[in-house]
This record gives structure tokens, sequence and C-alpha cells, in this order.
């Protein structure tokens, strides 16, 4: 880019957003999108967010629709038989489709901005993001996980034997959220795609690293071998859950909203605990197989600021969506948590009481078994049931009418029974796959 008259101090960067084509990935991309372009216009027009392309990988480089919203390109994704040799970790499809980028003179020519920000589809910008890069130093968050010690120097040594950088060298950050200059990226590229697969090739570095993170170090071994360093950003990202104590205007003091942990609350207001999924419930994992629906439920009250604004810029993208928004059976923010029904509970239930310790076959296979307590039994192991109070989309379970859920290996399903308990409907939430099962014993 030439320097513009009219905005001489503009330093314009390009931002490549890398995302998989995956429906998890596509209605995050999508909120993502809609922010950027959204702090993009209060800038003005010397804003440095230049441009804005959605790197996707995909089977066979196919389009996967979200191009029509999103400024897309799309490289082969990974072979499942490649990533089968590394424990079927997809995300080394993030340094494979930068590498693709760079390997594709096509591609590569679409950015023209010095300077390239590496974004992922769960950031949502809460102000505008100037250039935080300067010649030679890139611009990166600083995560807990990643700091390096002594005992880490064998794994720096199994991908850098030639001794480019010690433990020492290493700096606490990952390849996204990133401001760094197009040729250093392009430098740095190939060793963190060759340092990410021998990390994940070798069990030794998951005994001394969480192994979801290996690529991140591959990432960070590689810069620091290429003697590409980081300014840390303190106020680049924040990731706040229930238990944030986040400020009425925190939203002033970072750039990004990264949306990595799971807001859990019960519906009084106070956080449901962790590791757990509350009673109002806002994680991007429930909606792995669906776009989340419109019109979320708002926190709370007594939720922290965070939470109140987390869910405004969802719910405020997917109404700008409008009608391009898909249609989804999935749950909003209440309904996830979902408790055994009690042997009393039951009691007070005339649909529970019909269907405990009786036996189904669930769409042919046997069987299905609705055990005290809510103990659900299933070929596929133990699961849970229970009553679900107005299921989404399911009018016809609303009170004083009875629908139940049943819940097994990581599927939640609402249920509806014909009027002589011979026969139900089950409807998965997410995709709505329908499953018809009959009654084999009483």
């Amino acid at each position: 880019h030439k320097a513009d008259p009219k905005c001489p101090n503009r330093r314009p960067y390009h931002t490549l957003l890398t995302a998989q084509g995956t429906i998890y990935n596509q209605w995050q991309a999508r909120i993502m999108y809609f922010h950027w372009q959204k702090q993009r216009a209060a800038d003005g027009p010397c804003s440095d967010m230049a441009a804005f392309t959605r790197l996707c990988p995909s089977k066979d480089g196919e389009s996967d629709g979200v191009e029509k919203y999103i400024p897309t390109i799309f490289v082969a994704q990974l072979t499942p038989a490649v990533l089968a040799k590394y424990g079927h970790f997809g995300v080394l499809n993030r340094p494979h489709s930068v590498m693709e980028f760079f390997r594709n003179p096509e591609l590569r020519a679409r950015v023209t901005e010095e300077y390239v920000m590496l974004a992922e589809t769960d950031h949502v910008l809460m102000k505008p993001l100037p250039n935080l890069a300067s010649e030679g130093v890139a611009a990166a968050h600083a995560f807990g996980y990643m700091h390096a010690g002594p005992h880490h120097a064998k794994v720096i040594d199994l991908v850098n034997p030639q001794g480019d950088c010690t433990w020492r060298d290493l700096q606490p950050v990952g390849p996204s959220p990133l401001i760094i200059k197009l040729t250093d990226l392009e430098k740095l590229t190939p060793r963190w795609l060759n340092y990410s697969y021998e990390l994940r090739a070798d069990p030794m570095p998951a005994r001394l690293i969480q192994d979801w993170v290996l690529e991140m170090w591959g990432y960070s071994i590689a810069a620091a071998s290429l003697g590409v360093r980081h300014k840390i950003i303190d106020g680049f990202q924040i990731e706040p859950n229930a238990y944030a104590r986040t400020s009425d205007d925190f939203n002033k003091k970072y750039y990004i909203f990264h949306y990595t942990y799971g807001i859990e609350y019960r519906l009084d207001g106070q956080p449901q605990g962790f590791n757990t999924i509350g009673e109002w419930s806002m994680d991007k994992r429930h909606y792995g197989g669906a776009y989340p629906p419109p019109d979320l439920d708002p926190p709370p009250e007594g939720a922290n600021p965070s939470s109140r604004w987390l869910h405004n810029a969802w719910n405020s993208a997917i109404q700008a969506a409008g009608a391009t928004w898909p249609d989804t059976n999935a749950m909003g923010t209440i309904g996830w948590r979902r408790e055994s029904i009690s042997s009393s509970e039951i009691s007070r239930s005339k649909l529970a009481k019909a269907v405990r310790g009786t036996e189904w076959l669930w769409s042919g296979i046997k069987s299905l078994i609705f055990n005290d307590a809510g103990v659900l039994k299933t070929p596929w192991g133990e699961g849970k049931w229970g009553i679900a109070p107005k299921p989404k989309g399911l009018p016809w379970c609303a009170p004083p009418n009875e629908c139940l859920f049943v819940d097994f290996s990581g599927a939640a399903h609402h249920v509806w029974f014909d009027a002589d308990l011979s026969k139900f409907t089950s409807v998965r939430v997410g995709d709505g796959e329908i499953v018809n099962g009959t009654r084999i014993r009483h």
C-alpha cells in the first residue's frame, strides 16, 4: 500500500481469519465478521483495518456457501488419513492452510498490505484495532500456559536440533491473535507447520505440555528459531467467564473478546460453578451441529458486564443476518443444564411414572431402558433422562403436556410419546435428526 496523503499515519493490515468449513466454525465466523465490519466502520476512512479474508480449509478446497457473506478463499484441508497420523488433531489445518496460502501465488497476491492479522472465529472485536506491530516486532497476546522452562528444552531440541533457539528465547505467544509483517509470517510458516507435525507425532511433548496447545508451541518455537520477536499487548484480548470481575467499561480496555470458555449461571444470577453447564448457558460448544437461534434469552439479573456484552454481541450479529441465518433446532441459552430426574420427581410426573422401567428399541436397535433416578441404559453407554420443560420448537410439550429429555453419547434429545405409550419420537437438539422408538417391555 502506498502512503495515503489523507491518512499519513495509516499502517494498514489485512485480517486473515483461519476457519474450517464446519457448521461450528461457520456461525462463529459470521459473528466475527459482523463485528469486524462494525469496528472498521467506526474507525473511519483512515483505519488500519484495511481488508478481511476468511482462509478456509475444506474438503478438496470446495466452497461451503458462507463466501456469500464473508470474503473467503478455500484451500484443500488435510485428509483424514493425514490427520489420523497425528491423533486426528484438526488444529493442524491452521498452519497447513496458511502454508497453502503462501504456496499459491494467486492467493498470496490477494493480500497487498505489508502486515497481516491472524484471527480466530471465536474472536469478537470490541473496539477498532490499530496496527500494533512494528518493523521486525509482531504484536501478540501472552498465554499463561505458553511459558517455557528448562524442562521444555528437550521439546525444543526435538523439533530444532540445530539449536537455533533455547527455551529462554521462547515467548508465551501463539499464532492468534497476532499482527505480524507478512514477510515474517511467510518466513516462519514452514517451520510452524513442520514443528506442529513433529510435536504431535512424538508422545514426549504431550507429557510436558497440554496436547491441545502443541500447535501453538510449534508457532512459538518456529518464531524464536528465526528471530521473530513479539511485543506483548496487555489489552489484546480478554477471556472472561461467569466469575470474571469485569467492570461496566471493560470493553473499552480490551480489543478482543475471546469466548473460549462457557459462561454458566444459575437463574438467580450466581455462577453455576466450574466445569458444569449452567441453568443459563452461553457456550460455543453447544452449537457444533447447528447455528445458535436468534433472540437468545439474556443473562439473569446479577450477571457480570462481560456476559451481558457477549450476549448482545451474538444477538446483534444474528439479528443483522436476518433471513440468511439458517433455521436451527438448537436451544438458546436456557435448557442445556439437564438434571437426571429424581425418584420424588418421578412420583409427581404421570409420564415419568409410566416409562420408568420400560425398555425400547431406538431406531430398531436394542435397547433403551428408563431406569430409576434418571439413569438411562443405552447400547452406547449410560445416559440420563428427565422431564424437558418447554423444549424449543415443540409446543405440544408445553404444560400440562409432558415430554422427556434423553441424553447420551454427548448428544441431547427431546422425546414425546404416543398416547398409548407404545412408540416415541425423538428429535436431536441441534441438527433436528428424528429417531423413532418402539416399546418392547412394560
